[in-house]
C-alpha cells in the first residue's frame, strides 16, 4: 500500500490548510495563513485548490459589527462518502459514511449461508449497492469501500491470508481487487479487531490517549494494539492473536488445532464446550452463574482467571494507557468485570496499572475504524486522529 505521509514541503502545506479549515471553519484566508504560518500568496493558491477539488467551500458571513459580508473557508463532508463494512461470521454490518467520517446510515443482515465465495462475493456486492441505493446517493460519489474482516489480513495489499471457518473459502484471497475491479474506487481491507480498535479511537473509549488495546471476546478471541500512536500490526500482520496464548506447561504440549488454548478454554464457543452441561449459549450459562448454579460458577471462574492472566501479560508487555473489551460475551460483563479489575491490581503498579473497560460501540466499532482508515487512505490530505498513525 503506497505511502500517504505528506512528505514534501507542498503536500505539507496543503495538509495544514486543509485541517486548519477542517477544524476550525469557517475561517476567512488570513486566518488560515496565519494559523499555517504561510504567506497570503500560498495559502490562497492552496484554498484555491481545494475548492476546485471540493473539497473546501465558501462561504458568506456577516464580520464584525457594520455588517461587511466576508467570504468564509468551510469543509466539505459532503464531498462524497465511504461504505465501511465489517464481515462477521453470523452477521454483516454495513455503514454509509460522509467525508468527515460521520455515520450516515447503517444497516446489519445475517451473514449469507453460501459455501462458494464468488457467490458469497456477488451478494456482499448486492448489499453495497443496495445501501447506497436506499440512501438516495449515487455510485458516483462514492469514493472508498473499506471492509473490516476477521482473520489475518495482509493490508498493504487487501489480501486474506487467513480467514475465518464461518466465511466460504476465506484464505488466500485477495478481496480488495474482488471488490476494486466492480466499484472501481479504492478499498482498504483490515482485520476487524483492528478496525474496531480504530473505531475506539475515533468514536470510542480510546479517544485522546496515544496506547491501547482492544480485547475482543466472542465466537473467537483476538486483540488489536495501538502503542505509542501507531497501530501494531506485526511482521506477518499477525500481531494481536492472543487466542494462541498458553497459561500452563500442559498446554504447551498439547495440540490446540486452528483456534489455540486460550480461544479454546475461553471463547464463547470455547466455554460451552468446556462447560458439559445442557447449557446451549453462553448466555443461558451466564443466566445459570447469576442464578447461583455452582457448576456455571464454575466455568465463569476459570474463564476470569483465563482471562485475568491474558490481560496481565498485555499490561507487562505494552504497558497501554486503556484496555477495552468488546465482543458478545462482554454483553454478561456485571458477572465477571469487576473480579479481573481486582485481580489486576495484585499484580501491577502505579506505572502500569490500568482499569479494563467495557466498549460502549460493540457492534459500530468496526465500521466506524473502517470508514476513517479507508478515508485516511484515500484521502491523506484530511487528519482524522490527531497524533495517531493508522496506516
Amino acid at each position: 500500500m503506497k505511502s500517504v505521509i505528506p512528505s514534501t514541503l507542498r503536500e505539507i502545506n496543503r495538509f495544514l490548510v486543509t485541517n486548519i479549515i477542517k477544524n476550525k471553519g469557517p475561517i476567512s484566508r488570513a486566518h488560515v495563513a496565519k494559523e499555517a504560518d504561510l504567506t497570503r500568496a500560498t495559502t490562497s493558491q492552496i484554498v484555491q485548490e481545494l475548492i476546485d477539488d471540493g473539497i473546501i467551500l465558501e462561504t458568506d458571513v456577516k464580520e464584525g459589527t457594520v455588517g461587511r459580508k466576508g467570504i468564509l473557508l468551510k469543509y466539505n463532508p459532503n464531498y462524497g462518502y465511504v461504505v465501511g463494512i465489517d464481515l462477521g461470521g453470523t452477521k454483516i454490518s454495513l455503514g454509509l459514511f460522509d467525508y468527515n467520517s460521520d455515520l450516515i446510515a447503517k444497516k446489519t443482515i445475517q451473514t449469507f449461508e453460501e459455501k462458494d465465495r464468488d457467490i458469497f462475493v456477488y451478494r456482499l456486492i448486492v448489499e453495497i449497492r443496495a445501501l447506497v441505493y436506499e440512501n438516495n446517493k449515487s455510485l458516483s460519489e462514492l469514493k472508498a469501500i473499506g471492509i473490516a474482516s476477521p482473520g489475518i489480513i495482509d493490508f498493504a495489499n487487501g489480501i486474506v491470508i487467513e480467514g475465518s471457518p464461518n466465511l466460504p473459502n476465506w484464505k488466500h484471497f485477495n478481496l480488495k481487487q474482488a471488490i476494486e475491479n466492480v466499484f472501481q474506487v479504492p478499498v482498504v481491507v483490515d482485520n476487524d479487531v483492528r478496525a474496531a480498535l480504530i473505531g475506539e479511537f475515533w468514536k470510542g473509549k480510546c479517544k485522546n490517549v496515544q496506547s491501547a488495546v482492544l480485547v475482543s471476546l466472542g465466537t473467537g478471541i483476538g486483540a488489536a494494539m495501538l502503542i505509542d500512536g501507531k497501530i501494531i500490526r506485526g511482521a506477518g500482520n499477525a500481531a494481536g492473536e492472543i487466542g494462541y496464548m498458553l497459561f500452563n506447561e500442559d498446554h504447551l504440549y498439547k495440540d490446540w488445532g486452528d483456534k489455540g488454548c486460550f480461544e479454546t478454554l475461553a471463547s464463547g464457543s470455547g466455554i460451552i464446550q468446556q462447560a458439559k452441561t445442557v447449557h446451549q449459549s453462553t448466555r443461558a450459562l451466564f443466566d445459570a452463574a447469576r442464578a447461583g448454579d455452582n457448576d456455571a460458577l464454575k466455568v465463569v471462574n476459570e474463564f476470569i482467571s483465563y482471562l485475568t492472566i491474558a490481560i496481565n501479560n498485555i499490561i507487562v508487555l505494552a504497558n497501554p494507557e486503556k484496555i477495552v473489551l468488546t465482543g458478545g460475551l462482554t454483553r454478561s460483563a456485571d458477572l465477571f468485570l469487576d473480579k479481573v479489575n481486582d485481580l489486576l491490581r495484585k499484580h501491577t503498579f502505579s506505572k502500569n496499572h490500568v482499569n479494563i473497560e467495557v466498549t460502549d460501540l460493540f457492534d459500530t466499532a468496526a465500521i466506524y475504524g473502517i470508514a476513517v482508515l479507508s478515508l485516511s487512505y484515500t484521502q491523506p490530505d484530511i487528519q482524522f486522529l490527531e497524533g495517531v498513525s493508522i496506516l
